[in-house]
């Protein structure tokens, strides 16, 4: 993008304030405003709390990022007001997943970017990013999975499939590929690194500040890839129940475990008494002591289960990594945060990891 066209670079401070102020309402009640937030300041909109947080980390004080998405809610049961779009393209940039169907909004924002607002910046974040079809994710892998964490992850690129822009009718719990990635350390890489190549190219005043805030940033999920590589060594078994919907395919696909899910893969279904006998059965058979389940979907199929199988001890929380509650603002439980203190004690809980 041309920076003569936006605000990257002419500061337009009070034209800033009174879009931003105007943003709020329809970017949803109670949505953090998350970076480096003066009246100079360039703006973006991020399309739900994972994608701010990384974008907030590469921009720093340069640019201010809004989490289009309230605070408690996942970014793909969202829906926004309908003048959604006429609040983005007041901004300088918008950072999308680029998974066609994941949030349907998005895709109609980002369509009306690119008929009619080129000063708009669209970084469609997971372009780079090699999906799996639901249910085909592999899991055989050697303790970490994929090599180490050591740059070969940048090798991921050369996909198995052709996505071009992922233009696959993708649908949360009814598309072919599963959007998830973030939930994987290492993909996350990639799509912080595609975040900041979009804002150095739109922003190149702020290119250095943005490659320097992206390296410390990259460096701290290379760190998280390793604490889950060492964490969830030497364990017990290789399988984990969660009671809800799959939204961890690539996270177990990663670290070489494979995950059970009663329910499938959309979380508007509901588990058969079926499926319930069978996750009884195959927890008994494996020995599992630890079921988990979806912190935004609730314990009570969790709990249903522990009371059925015999060998269950309790159960725990996972996060999708998706959102963000308020005790969790308060607590500092960002990105990082999430998958490091509860994802990762409840993986190694679940997998008996370290007992």
């Amino acid at each position: 993008m041309n920076r003569t066209r936006r605000r990257f670079l002419t500061g337009g401070a009070g034209a800033l304030a009174t879009a931003t102020a105007g943003c709020l309402d329809s970017l949803g009640s109670g949505a953090p405003s998350v970076g480096g937030q003066s009246d100079d300041s360039a703006a973006a909109t991020a399309s739900f709390f994972t994608l701010a947080d990384f974008a907030r980390n590469v921009a720093g004080e340069a640019l201010s990022v809004e989490n289009a998405v309230p605070m408690g809610q996942h970014g793909h049961g969202w829906e926004p007001r309908s003048d959604i779009t006429v609040e983005i393209v007041e901004r300088d940039a918008f950072v999308h997943l680029g998974i066609e169907g994941f949030q349907r909004w998005a895709d109609e924002v980002v369509g009306e970017i690119e008929r009619n607002h080129e000063g708009v910046a669209s970084i469609a974040a997971a372009e780079d990013v090699e999906l799996s079809e639901y249910g085909g994710h592999d899991h055989n892998h050697d303790g970490g999975g994929e090599g180490s964490h050591s740059d070969d992850h940048d090798n991921e690129s050369d996909h198995d499939h052709d996505h071009g822009d992922h233009e696959h009718g993708h649908d949360h719990g009814e598309g072919d590929y599963d959007p998830h990635v973030w939930v994987d350390p290492v993909r996350s890489r990639q799509v912080v690194e595609t975040i900041r190549d979009g804002l150095m190219e739109a922003d190149s005043e702020n290119a250095e500040t943005y490659e320097e805030n992206a390296g410390s940033y990259l460096t701290d999920l290379e760190e998280l890839h390793g604490r889950f590589e060492e964490g969830l060594a030497g364990r017990d078994h290789d399988t984990v129940v969660v009671a809800g919907h799959d939204s961890y395919g690539y996270l177990g696909e990663r670290y070489g475990f494979e995950i059970h899910t009663p329910q499938g893969v959309s979380p508007e279904t509901e588990a058969t008494p079926s499926q319930i006998a069978e996750t009884v059965d195959l927890i008994e058979r494996e020995g599992i002591e630890v079921v988990l389940y979806d912190h935004f979907e609730g314990d009570s199929l969790a709990r249903t289960i522990a009371e059925e199988a015999g060998t269950v001890r309790d159960v725990a929380a996972l996060s999708p990594a998706e959102s963000i509650t308020t005790e969790w603002d308060a607590e500092g439980l960002d990105y990082v945060g999430q998958m490091g203190e509860i994802n990762l004690p409840a993986l190694r809980a679940a997998l008996g990891a370290g007992s």
